[in-house]
């Protein structure tokens, strides 16, 4: 089974609601249908729901135990799963209490399955031997990720299965298991039809999992590369890298890892799933910088790096690519205006990794930089480590600045009408720089370009800072086309 099966499951409060959701479902690429009877909150009508799918069906009816929503006992869950299997399931999924009750052999395959809502237990090969010994064809277990290293324990025991297994790591930190599963032996990946109709925490869509991540040509030795960071979510790095990968030919993905230990994250995760190079946003810029082996010049002048490369011979080396971006794009800006930037008064916002990066960039065009961030001493270590000026965060609109720089956050999806610099701070002729990309046009900007200054979105710093760690990953140009329209696009943040 190449890669592994995409299943979509069909959530829905009624049967109407779940045939309008099966014929939705006919157009997206997925290789089975879970439907998911336990969460109809009316009599699943089991034989017409299989009967209407386009694709083979897996019949699911979850106890409430078990992270479902059936309230009947078990009598009544196996009647439901034994009514889909002889209406022509290809599958049905049914817990260990449940499993022995279905008929074998020449009917539906039975997959005995166990969740785990709560974390992933230290003792999961375990567990997954005693799912083994229970009655069943298959065995399909959960887990929760609470770190990025639990998916690795997923894989760990999927390689320890003598029956054909599904593994999953739920929630935000178990992405990278939904999406190198297959790869690492998992029969399937379940994605949802879309946003909003995940059958379980952490689920992407079905179509991000078969076109974006093309998980079905996945294998152990496909290169990954990915975001580390926290928050992640807000990225769009992955959408752009997939592309991109996927024009230029490459056998390689990009997944974003929530991580909160980046030392934790650098030392384990690596190596067990071929980890090739990252992009690093907050708050890992600076231990990013004192992981790597090698550094460049723009990762040395900014304290901080963004970008890491596998070296050929282990450890990594860091680079800066967002050093270059702002160079490049307020420079630009400058130029095209007719400003002069040297000892131009620019005041950069934040405390973090990102503020080392755009600081040392504007200092790098010539002007007098200056920090503010909400926390004071932090802001102010920061100044004196970059000899810049520290400015108090109530004062900031008191500067008469060139070029104000917010690298905080602030005005990100979805808290999009917070700003971090006071709209009275605003005059002609100041330039109004925002990293924030998701909106394009912040609260920030707004405010500036109302007030005459001209405003410069982050959207093309992330794209220069994206070229440039695609080129030191990969050795090639990124296609122009990876920022084009796409279904499986949107725009967001990116470290």
């Amino acid at each position: 089974m190449n890669g592994g099966l995409v299943v979509l499951p069909i959530v829905a409060r009624s049967n109407r609601e779940a045939l309008a959701r099966l014929e939705e479902a006919a157009a997206e690429p997925a290789d089975l249908h879970e439907l998911r009877l336990d969460l109809l909150e009316e009599e699943p009508a089991a034989e017409l729901l299989v009967r209407a799918s386009s694709r083979p069906v897996i019949a699911t009816c979850r106890s409430r135990s078990q992270g479902g929503g059936f309230p009947g006992g078990a009598a009544e869950r196996l009647d439901l799963l034994r009514r889909a299997g002889r209406a022509g399931a290809a599958f049905v999924d049914a817990e260990e209490d449940v499993s022995g009750g279905l008929p074998r052999g020449d009917g539906a395959v039975v997959i005995a399955s166990w969740h785990d809502f709560s974390g992933t237990p230290g003792n999961l090969p375990d567990r997954v031997r005693e799912l083994e010994d229970a009655p069943g064809d298959w065995i399909k277990f959960a887990v929760t990720a609470r770190r990025p290293e639990d998916n690795l324990a997923v894989f760990d025991a999927l390689s320890r299965c003598s029956k054909p297994a599904i593994a999953i790591a739920m929630g935000e930190m178990g992405l990278p298991s939904r999406i190198l599963g297959p790869a690492h032996g998992s029969r399937a990946t379940f994605g949802s039809l879309s946003r909003g109709l995940e059958s379980a925490p952490g689920q992407p869509t079905a179509r991000e999992l078969a076109e974006l991540y093309r998980v079905k040509s996945l294998t152990r030795d496909s290169a990954v590369y990915g975001l580390i960071g926290d928050p992640v979510a807000q990225s769009s790095g992955h959408i752009y890298h997939n592309r991109a990968f996927a024009m230029a030919g490459l056998d390689a993905v990009y997944i974003p890892f929530l991580c909160l230990d980046a030392k934790a994250f650098l030392r384990e995760v690596p190596a067990a799933v071929n980890l090739r190079g990252l992009s690093v946003t907050m708050p890992h810029k600076l231990a990013a910088l004192e992981a790597a082996e090698q550094c460049s010049d723009n990762a040395r002048l900014a304290g901080a790096a963004n970008t890491l490369r596998r070296r050929a011979g282990g450890g990594w080396s860091a680079d800066n690519t967002d050093f270059a971006a702002v160079v490049e794009a307020v420079g630009g800006k400058a130029a095209a205006l007719g400003l002069s930037l040297s000892g131009a008064p620019a005041l950069v916002l934040g405390g973090g990794g990102a503020a080392r990066g755009v600081g040392a960039a504007l200092a790098k065009l010539g002007c007098r930089v200056a920090a503010a961030g909400r926390d004071g001493a932090k802001t102010a270590a920061l100044a004196q480590a970059m000899g810049w000026d520290s400015v108090p965060w109530a004062e900031t609109g008191r500067g008469g600045w060139r070029v104000v720089a917010n690298a905080t956050p602030v005005g990100m999806v979805p808290e999009i009408e917070a700003t971090p610099f006071p709209a009275a701070g605003w005059r002609p002729g100041m330039i109004a720089f925002d990293a924030v990309h998701n909106p394009r046009l912040t609260r920030f900007l707004r405010e500036a370009k109302a007030a005459g200054a001209e405003p410069l979105d982050g959207f093309d710093m992330f794209i220069r800072q994206a070229r440039g760690q695609f080129k030191l990953w990969t050795g090639r140009e990124m296609p122009p086309a990876s920022f084009g329209p796409g279904r499986a696009g949107g725009e967001a943040k990116e470290g």
